[in-house]
């Protein structure tokens, strides 16, 4: 199942043409997912911005038509995991990123993004650019 990251949201919610292609085509494979951080961030965006309510409506609309997967144990643990080693490589990740891909991996997901510089440096973690 494919995963989409937040910038494949924002670029639906915003209309973007190539962005519809791509769930186009996720739609016809399969329904697709997200996870409940990128579901975070989302509607942090939307509650900040000046159409606040629109966009909240709108990022409801969306993740409504996608399975959100949950941060659970074992996701939360490879999230950590993926954390600590990067960290003690010199290599830092966001907390937000390291919680995306470890809900990817423990869930078998594909994620869908144009993030490479922050997923590229996770193992194991299956990734399509869109």
């Amino acid at each position: 199942m494919k995963c989409l990251d937040t910038d494949l949201l924002i670029a639906i919610l915003r209309g973007k043409e190539e962005a519809r292609s791509i769930v186009s085509e996720i739609d016809e494979e399969a329904k697709g997912a997200t996870t409940a951080i990128n579901s975070f961030e989302i509607f942090f965006g939307a509650n900040k911005s000046s159409m606040k309510n629109e966009n909240v409506k709108e990022a409801l609309k969306l993740l409504s038509r996608l399975e959100v997967i949950p941060l659970d144990l074992s996701s939360s643990r490879k999230a950590a995991e993926i954390s600590a080693k990067l960290a003690a490589k010199g290599e830092p990740i966001d907390y937000r990123d390291a919680m995306i891909a470890g809900i990817a991996i423990e869930n078998d997901l594909t994620l869908v993004t144009r993030n490479k510089s922050h997923f590229s440096r996770i193992k194991n973690l299956k990734q399509e650019t869109w």
